[in-house]
């Protein structure tokens, strides 16, 4: 969760007219201006021959948001002279958004992108340095600086993408080594490339930077795109500080106030609060360049946010004992949440009485110490006798605070409370409706799934209090924590409805008519950062949600919505800019328009086309694997509808995928479970999305269709080894800190049971069956605690591991527990019970997407109501398995 501030400076007027202003420009030339989401793209015409490469060197120039118009009139004259495609910032209001660091720290600063071609990339850069020098604007993290006095910033990185994951923007040297291209928060060269503007010589070992000439940085802390944070240690005094830097220019506000101007705020908020134990007390404020650091005491080694992922959620014990009467294990680790409660109350009741509320109290800015006291840090939008920057963070502060409205003590009383929630569960807080009373009732829906039962009722109470909208209920119930009073009348909280028959019409009906409204926008909307997928594939795009859509074709208006569909996106003129892959590809959209041919108005199927290689990971969502399964899916369809021509082409093809599989595994290194439960990894190397699980699908698959002896010796030899490393996954899977991805389809068991109960139900392999259950029952104990509904990393995942293993076990609890997944669902969703609102994957907005938004949830719940039934693509249902109900 990120604190957002109002968008950056903008004079009135001074975002209108970039794309008048270019064109402009453009007058007499052959150069073509496309308006593409965000940006401005500029394309130059190019010779036969001289394509634009998938990678290179780029260059980024950096501006403020008021300085975007005349940085145009300067830098296009410029780009006319080289053969360079390039994109601007579409206006200064979006500018000021890339600028605040909120969406992407990586994308500050970036107000144009050049593209030029290698022999260019050093005279056009130097020639751009020259002309800008002086001019301000914040730093690009992502990049080195041709020279310090100019705004203009270069990196090596894809100059075309296919997707949006880490995959698609995967670089391929000369030689085959592989490069992440996805820009971060420092500078990253591919071996294979030579530095255009630094000499190749090997640089001196650095020396331990110093800030101030006092200061020597001894490790990091966290990185944003408005400043690093630092330990440091005082090389006069040995004393263990923090450093704390606000970059120049970046994340100003609509007053022109950027992080520097934050910086300075926080000093004056931190000199009204010296001697208040439980804050940091400051030993220095300096300038070091450009940027502004203030120096303070270190209040301990972790936050909050850290220690819940790393060691799992806080006790909650008897949350209205005394002090000193919890449990035995959460006195021993400091653990308990009525102590972090009575802490950060008692700390901030001695800062109101300074005239400060903190406005940002969330889990990150309450720090640990080594006695397990906690601390409050990060004072920069705080109210001192009134006064405060603005900004908030959803579902913390933002729900309390509005711009324009006073401010006041009862507003940091509810930020606590929604910090004790993320304590108690490792979940932010709901805030997908626009309605903030929604999202806290979902909010504590959330919590009573976490903390069921009269034995945590007082916890639950107590987080319900701090949380109440009306500040006056927050002071009293602040106020019944200090004293121990009597408990207050309990607020009545509505109860996730039982999931019957009719709310499961109603839910998929409303989900329907969502995707069939959004289905319209697709794939004709908005791009992603120039990502020609965007819109098109069944990761998040067309073919995703108009094959769950064919599920639904009795519903009214579905198919003329997916017959338009089918032939907007074969019509689309990106088709022919994706890869071959499955989910983020080619396939995935040839397999979503075969399909569609069941309806009267949809177009011809297109015929066999290889797209550009899918990338070499081999997994489902990018790779061989994921290519080969669409490609059966494809043969088989091809074959019932007697294309047989068709079916041989694209089971050749899938041999192909099959055979370069087999290849790779002589070389590859052995996938073993992570030591951690808590790394954010989970299976990743193990799971079905990009790790062992699925190629096993495929291979075995591959196996089923052509009887290959070695595809199937191969499939049943990496399953023996999964099936080994099974149980220890679910023992981490088990942990009180296991990381949620453990219940995943695409890195955890949910992908992994999925293969377990499919392959043995083929293999008649009752053990590799009962497994995959297990699988299936660990993932319905770490649903309550995942916060994503989604199909790729969220619930509907879960959902449909427990739907597999009910078909196959015919145990109805497994359906029950399937139908307890539907209910945290809309426990997480905005709207209404019958007529909710999904959040996507960012868990603040709702979108389409099957992998990560509502048609996967709709696929979800259309097999729960139908208690089975097929998957997205597969064209059979799975066989149920007479059995006895075992106990877990």
């Amino acid at each position: 969760m990120r604190t957002v501030p109002s968008p950056g400076a903008v004079e009135p007027g001074g975002n209108q007219g970039i794309g008048q202003r270019i064109e402009l420009l453009l007058a007499g030339c052959e150069r073509r201006l496309v308006r593409d989401g965000q940006w401005l793209c500029l394309f130059a015409p190019r010779p036969l021959g001289s394509e634009i490469p998938d990678h290179g060197w780029k260059l980024h120039i950096s501006a403020r948001p008021n300085d975007l118009s005349p940085l145009v009139d300067l830098v296009v004259p410029v780009l006319l002279r080289y053969l360079c495609d390039a994109k601007f910032a579409r206006d200064a209001g979006v500018l000021g958004a890339m600028n605040s660091g909120d969406r992407d720290p990586a994308l500050v600063g970036k107000a144009i992108t050049v593209y030029p071609r290698a022999e260019d990339v050093r005279a056009l850069g130097g020639e751009l340095a020259d002309l800008l020098s002086g001019r301000p604007g914040p730093r690009v993290l992502s990049d080195r600086r041709i020279r310090p006095d100019a705004p203009v910033y270069y990196r090596y990185g894809p100059f075309r993408a296919t997707g949006a994951d880490d995959a698609a923007l995967t670089m391929t040297g000369p030689d085959g080594v592989r490069f992440p291209g996805r820009a971060g928060t420092r500078y990253r060269q591919p071996p294979w490339a030579a530095d255009p503007f630094r000499s190749a010589a090997p640089a001196p070992d650095r020396p331990a930077r110093l800030i101030g000439g006092r200061y020597r940085l001894t490790a990091g802390i966290t990185r944003s795109a408005h400043g690093d944070v630092y330990r440091a240690v005082d090389r006069a005094t040995r004393e263990h500080l923090i450093v704390k830097q606000a970059r120049a220019h970046a994340g100003e506000d609509a007053h022109g106030v950027d992080a520097r101007g934050r910086l300075r705020h926080e000093h004056a908020v931190l000199a009204a609060l010296t001697g208040v134990d439980g804050v940091p007390q400051i030993r220095e404020h300096l300038r070091h360049g450009d940027d502004e650091f203030l120096v303070t005491t270190d209040c301990g080694p972790r936050d909050l946010r850290r220690d819940v992922l790393a060691h799992g959620p806080f006790q909650p014990g008897a949350a209205l004992s005394p002090a000193g009467s919890e449990p035995a294990d959460a006195m021993a680790t400091g653990r308990g949440i009525a102590e972090l409660a009575r802490r950060l109350l008692a700390v901030l009741d001695s800062v109101h009485t300074r005239g400060v509320v903190v406005g940002d109290l969330k889990p990150s800015n309450v720090v640990l110490g080594d006695d397990g006291a906690a601390h409050l840090v990060d004072f920069g939008i705080s109210a001192l006798h009134g006064d405060r920057p603005t900004g908030a963070t959803p579902g913390y502060s933002m729900p309390a605070y509005r711009a324009g409205r006073p401010t006041g003590p009862a507003d940091d009383l509810y930020a606590l409370g929604a910090t004790l929630y993320f304590a108690l569960t490792g979940m932010d807080p709901v805030v997908v409706d626009s309605d903030d009373d929604v999202n806290r009732d979902r909010t504590l829906l959330c919590l009573a799934a976490v903390l069921p039962g009269a034995e945590h009722r007082p916890v639950r109470e107590l987080v319900a209090g701090l949380t109440h909208p009306d500040p006056a209920q927050r002071a009293a119930h602040g106020q019944r924590w200090r004293t121990q009073a009597p408990a207050l009348a309990p607020e009545r909280v509505i109860p996730l409805p039982r999931i019957t028959p009719g709310i499961l019409d109603d839910l998929i009906a409303h989900t329907v008519a969502s995707c069939v409204s959004a289905a319209a926008q697709l794939p004709t909307g908005a791009a992603r950062d120039g990502q020609p997928g965007f819109g098109l594939t069944l990761y998040d795009g067309a073919a995703g949600v108009g094959l769950e859509l064919l599920h639904h074709t009795e519903q009214p208006g579905v198919p003329r919505a997916v017959a338009d569909l089918a032939h907007r996106t074969a019509l689309h003129p990106q088709l022919g800019a994706l890869s071959d892959a499955l989910h983020i590809g080619r396939t995935g959209v040839d397999l979503f328009l075969d399909s569609a041919t069941v309806l009267n108005d949809a177009p011809a199927p297109l015929p066999p086309h290889r797209g550009l290689s899918h990338d070499r990971t081999g997994d489902q969502i990018s790779g061989a694997a994921g290519v080969g399964t669409g490609l059966l899916a494809l043969a088989r369809r091809a074959r019932t509808a007697g294309r047989e021509e068709e079916a041989r082409a694209r089971l050749a093809a899938a041999e192909e995928c099959a055979h370069g599989l087999l290849a790779a595994r002589a070389g590859r290194e052995r996938a073993e479970p992570r030591s951690s439960a808590a790394d954010s990894e989970a299976a990743f190397t193990l799971g079905f999305a990009h790790g062992r699980a699925g190629v096993i699908h495929f291979l075995h698959a591959y196996h089923r269709f052509t009887g290959d002896p070695a595809a199937g010796a191969a499939a049943r030899q990496d399953l023996a080894e999964l099936i080994s490393h099974t149980p220890r996954l679910l023992a981490l899977a088990a942990r009180p800190e296991a990381h949620r991805r453990y219940g995943s389809w695409c890195r955890g068991l949910a992908g992994i049971g999925t293969l377990l109960i499919e392959t043995g139900r083929y293999e008649g392999d009752m053990p590799a069956t009962d497994l995959g259950v297990r699988c299936a029952w660990s993932c319905r104990d770490l649903a309550p605690r995942m916060s994503p509904v989604s199909q790729c990393c969220g619930l509907s995942g879960v959902g449909e591991l427990l739907i597999d293993a009910a078909a196959v076990t015919g145990d109805d609890r497994l359906f029950r527990a399937a139908e307890d997944v539907a209910g945290l669902i809309l426990a997480r969703s905005g709207g209404t019970m019958r007529k909710p609102l999904f959040p996507d994957n960012t868990l603040a907005a709702s979108g389409p997407g099957w992998a990560t938004g509502s048609a996967g949830v709709l696929s979800f719940l259309r097999r729960l109501r139908d208690r089975g039934g097929p998957r997205l693509w597969t064209d059979s249902p799975a066989r149920p398995v007479a059995r006895t109900p075992r106990s877990r």
